[in-house]
Protein backbone atom coordinates (compact mmCIF):
# COMPACT_ATOMS: atom_id res chain seq x y z
CA UNK A 1 0.00 0.00 0.00
CA UNK A 2 1.10 3.52 -0.73
CA UNK A 3 -0.17 6.53 1.21
CA UNK A 4 -0.98 9.56 -0.96
CA UNK A 5 -1.33 12.99 0.62
CA UNK A 6 -3.57 15.44 -1.17
CA UNK A 7 -3.29 19.11 -0.31
CA UNK A 8 -6.45 20.98 0.73
CA UNK A 9 -6.49 22.54 -2.74
CA UNK A 10 -6.24 19.14 -4.41
CA UNK A 11 -9.05 17.78 -2.21
CA UNK A 12 -11.16 20.81 -3.08
CA UNK A 13 -10.48 20.33 -6.80
CA UNK A 14 -11.47 16.63 -6.64
CA UNK A 15 -14.57 17.43 -4.58
CA UNK A 16 -15.66 20.09 -7.08
CA UNK A 17 -15.31 17.57 -9.93
CA UNK A 18 -17.40 15.04 -7.99
CA UNK A 19 -20.10 17.67 -7.49
CA UNK A 20 -19.96 18.61 -11.17
CA UNK A 21 -20.39 14.96 -12.17
CA UNK A 22 -23.33 14.56 -9.80
CA UNK A 23 -25.04 17.68 -11.17
CA UNK A 24 -24.40 16.57 -14.77
CA UNK A 25 -25.81 13.09 -14.16
CA UNK A 26 -28.88 14.33 -12.27
CA UNK A 27 -29.71 16.97 -14.89
CA UNK A 28 -29.73 14.24 -17.55
CA UNK A 29 -31.39 11.53 -15.42
CA UNK A 30 -28.38 9.24 -15.84
CA UNK A 31 -28.89 6.09 -13.80
CA UNK A 32 -26.30 4.76 -11.36
CA UNK A 33 -24.29 1.80 -12.65
CA UNK A 34 -25.00 -1.66 -11.31
CA UNK A 35 -28.19 -0.48 -9.57
CA UNK A 36 -26.22 2.07 -7.55
CA UNK A 37 -27.75 5.31 -6.31
CA UNK A 38 -28.07 8.10 -8.86
CA UNK A 39 -29.46 10.90 -6.67
CA UNK A 40 -29.00 12.27 -3.20
CA UNK A 41 -26.19 12.36 -0.68
CA UNK A 42 -24.96 8.79 -1.19
CA UNK A 43 -24.64 9.28 -4.93
CA UNK A 44 -22.78 12.56 -4.36
CA UNK A 45 -20.44 10.88 -1.87
CA UNK A 46 -19.69 8.12 -4.38
CA UNK A 47 -18.89 10.66 -7.11
CA UNK A 48 -16.63 12.68 -4.81
CA UNK A 49 -14.90 9.56 -3.48
CA UNK A 50 -14.19 8.38 -7.02
CA UNK A 51 -12.69 11.74 -7.97
CA UNK A 52 -10.46 11.75 -4.89
CA UNK A 53 -9.15 8.29 -5.81
CA UNK A 54 -8.57 9.34 -9.40
CA UNK A 55 -6.70 12.46 -8.27
CA UNK A 56 -4.50 10.47 -5.88
CA UNK A 57 -3.60 7.94 -8.59
CA UNK A 58 -2.90 10.70 -11.13
CA UNK A 59 -0.65 12.45 -8.62
CA UNK A 60 1.26 9.26 -7.83
CA UNK A 61 1.74 8.36 -11.50
CA UNK A 62 2.55 11.91 -12.62
CA UNK A 63 -0.54 12.03 -14.83
CA UNK A 64 -2.28 15.14 -13.47
CA UNK A 65 -2.44 16.60 -17.00
CA UNK A 66 -4.74 13.71 -17.99
CA UNK A 67 -7.14 14.10 -15.07
CA UNK A 68 -10.87 14.81 -15.47
CA UNK A 69 -10.72 15.29 -19.24
CA UNK A 70 -14.24 14.04 -20.04
CA UNK A 71 -17.32 16.17 -19.48
CA UNK A 72 -19.94 13.49 -20.15
CA UNK A 73 -19.77 9.90 -18.90
CA UNK A 74 -18.61 7.59 -21.67
CA UNK A 75 -19.17 3.85 -21.42
CA UNK A 76 -15.88 1.90 -21.12
CA UNK A 77 -13.80 5.10 -20.95
CA UNK A 78 -10.73 5.18 -18.74
CA UNK A 79 -9.71 7.50 -15.92
CA UNK A 80 -6.03 7.73 -16.85
CA UNK A 81 -3.92 6.66 -19.84
CA UNK A 82 -3.24 4.25 -21.27
CA UNK A 83 -6.20 2.21 -19.91
CA UNK A 84 -6.41 2.77 -16.15
CA UNK A 85 -9.69 2.67 -14.25
CA UNK A 86 -9.39 3.76 -10.61
CA UNK A 87 -11.86 2.12 -8.21
CA UNK A 88 -12.11 3.82 -4.82
CA UNK A 89 -13.57 2.41 -1.62
CA UNK A 90 -14.68 4.36 1.46
CA UNK A 91 -12.72 2.22 3.94
CA UNK A 92 -9.14 1.00 3.82
CA UNK A 93 -10.41 -2.52 4.56
CA UNK A 94 -12.57 -2.54 1.41
CA UNK A 95 -11.71 -4.78 -1.50
CA UNK A 96 -11.31 -3.76 -5.13
CA UNK A 97 -14.78 -3.81 -6.70
CA UNK A 98 -15.01 -4.42 -10.45
CA UNK A 99 -18.42 -4.52 -12.11
CA UNK A 100 -19.42 -7.66 -14.01
CA UNK A 101 -19.72 -5.72 -17.26
CA UNK A 102 -16.44 -3.77 -16.97
CA UNK A 103 -13.91 -4.12 -19.77
CA UNK A 104 -11.50 -6.95 -19.01
CA UNK A 105 -8.54 -5.27 -20.75
CA UNK A 106 -8.51 -2.29 -18.39
CA UNK A 107 -5.97 -1.90 -15.62
CA UNK A 108 -7.89 -1.58 -12.36
CA UNK A 109 -6.23 0.43 -9.59
CA UNK A 110 -7.59 -0.09 -6.09
CA UNK A 111 -7.64 3.03 -3.95
CA UNK A 112 -9.38 3.86 -0.70
CA UNK A 113 -10.10 7.10 1.10
CA UNK A 114 -11.03 7.11 4.76
CA UNK A 115 -11.08 10.34 6.79
CA UNK A 116 -9.18 12.14 3.98
CA UNK A 117 -6.36 9.55 4.04
CA UNK A 118 -5.90 8.09 0.56
CA UNK A 119 -4.17 4.76 -0.06
CA UNK A 120 -3.29 3.01 -3.30
CA UNK A 121 -3.44 -0.72 -2.60
CA UNK A 122 -2.40 -2.23 -5.92
CA UNK A 123 -3.56 -3.09 -9.40
CA UNK A 124 -4.48 -5.87 -11.82
CA UNK A 125 -5.75 -6.27 -15.35
CA UNK A 126 -9.46 -6.98 -15.55
CA UNK A 127 -9.00 -10.43 -17.08
CA UNK A 128 -6.88 -11.37 -14.04
CA UNK A 129 -9.61 -10.56 -11.50
CA UNK A 130 -12.84 -11.04 -13.42
CA UNK A 131 -13.22 -14.61 -12.20
CA UNK A 132 -16.18 -16.43 -10.75
CA UNK A 133 -14.37 -17.02 -7.46
CA UNK A 134 -14.51 -13.24 -6.76
CA UNK A 135 -18.21 -12.72 -7.58
CA UNK A 136 -20.28 -11.67 -4.58
CA UNK A 137 -23.48 -9.73 -3.94
CA UNK A 138 -23.25 -8.46 -0.35
CA UNK A 139 -25.96 -5.76 -0.63
CA UNK A 140 -28.37 -7.64 -2.90
CA UNK A 141 -29.16 -7.07 -6.58
CA UNK A 142 -25.67 -5.62 -7.23
CA UNK A 143 -23.27 -8.52 -7.97
CA UNK A 144 -19.67 -7.62 -8.77
CA UNK A 145 -16.14 -8.94 -8.46
CA UNK A 146 -14.82 -8.26 -4.95
CA UNK A 147 -11.07 -8.69 -5.14
CA UNK A 148 -8.92 -8.84 -1.98
CA UNK A 149 -5.84 -6.62 -1.85
CA UNK A 150 -3.71 -9.71 -1.26
CA UNK A 151 -4.04 -10.72 -4.94
CA UNK A 152 -3.14 -7.29 -6.33
CA UNK A 153 0.24 -6.35 -7.73
CA UNK A 154 2.22 -3.60 -5.96
CA UNK A 155 1.33 -0.10 -7.15
CA UNK A 156 4.98 0.83 -7.74
CA UNK A 157 5.19 -1.89 -10.42
CA UNK A 158 2.47 -0.09 -12.37
CA UNK A 159 4.24 3.25 -11.96
CA UNK A 160 7.46 1.70 -13.30
CA UNK A 161 5.51 0.20 -16.22
CA UNK A 162 3.96 3.59 -17.02
CA UNK A 163 7.39 5.22 -16.85
CA UNK A 164 8.74 2.66 -19.31
CA UNK A 165 5.85 3.43 -21.67
CA UNK A 166 6.49 7.17 -21.36
CA UNK A 167 3.21 8.03 -19.62
CA UNK A 168 4.29 8.68 -16.03
CA UNK A 169 6.65 11.45 -14.95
Amino acid sequence: MTLITLTPEEMQFATAEGQRRQNYNQARNIKGRNNGPDRGDLSLQINILGCIGEYAAAKYFGLIDHLFTEIAPVRDSVDLPPNIDVKTGAKHSHRLIVKLDDCNTKIFVHSTCEQNVVMLHGWRYGYEVMKQCFVQDPVGNRPAYFVPSSVLKPIDELRDFLLDLGYAK
